[in-house]
């Protein structure tokens, strides 16, 4: 299948049956998308604006198996991540606040288009970059730093204190403010 083809596929299929949980784009990254889309060598098959999540991780530690407790693409609000924490019961396994940073994958028509993409991305602050399939078409994936992995709940006790919990969302939500940037700036720079 021609990149052509295979881009107006894709663009068909993101608008008519989204894959995500939501079933929408993020907000924060629906402008860079679009912009990507536009451009004649490039087009997105999945991103994320970052998140706050709450995740309980069963004994086994398989991920599918994951029970999502709290999840916001916003600003986490302290209230209601602390009374999701607070309102845990039953745990099997262990439960983790996590603060996950924007992640975009894009075809690009050609390895030179890629690396285009790479470098600029590189730029603006997305570091954890790469190629990851060339045989079928080019997909790279960006993914910006910013990230917090903090252990709240271990054998169903609770490790950490409100005060600890309000210092976690708060800074969770200053970094995802900074991934934010990035992806607005990925988006100025973006015109290759």
């Amino acid at each position: 299948m021609s990149f052509d083809s295979a881009k107006e596929k894709a663009l068909k299929k993101m608008l008519s049956n989204d894959k995500s949980n939501k079933g929408f784009v993020d907000t924060k990254i629906k402008s860079l998308i679009e912009h990507i889309n536009s451009l004649k060598n490039y087009y997105t098959t999945s991103s994320c604006s970052g998140r706050i999540i709450i995740i309980q991780i069963p004994k086994t530690g398989s991920k599918k198996d994951a029970d999502f407790l709290f999840r916001t693409h916003e600003e986490a609000n302290s209230k209601e991540l602390i009374d999701t924490v607070n309102n845990i019961s039953n745990v099997d396994g262990d439960v983790w606040l996590r603060q996950e940073p924007a992640i975009l994958h894009v075809a690009t028509k050609t390895l030179d288009d890629a690396s285009n993409v790479l470098r600029i991305a590189r730029r603006v602050g997305f570091k954890r970059n790469g190629v990851f399939e060339i045989k079928k078409r080019v997909l790279i994936e960006l993914v910006s730093t910013e990230r917090i992995d903090a252990i709240l709940i271990i054998n169903g006790k609770l490790l950490v204190s409100e005060d600890y919990l309000n210092v976690l969302v708060e800074e969770a939500n200053k970094k995802l403010r900074k991934t934010w940037l990035k992806i607005f700036e990925l988006e100025k720079s973006l015109y290759v």
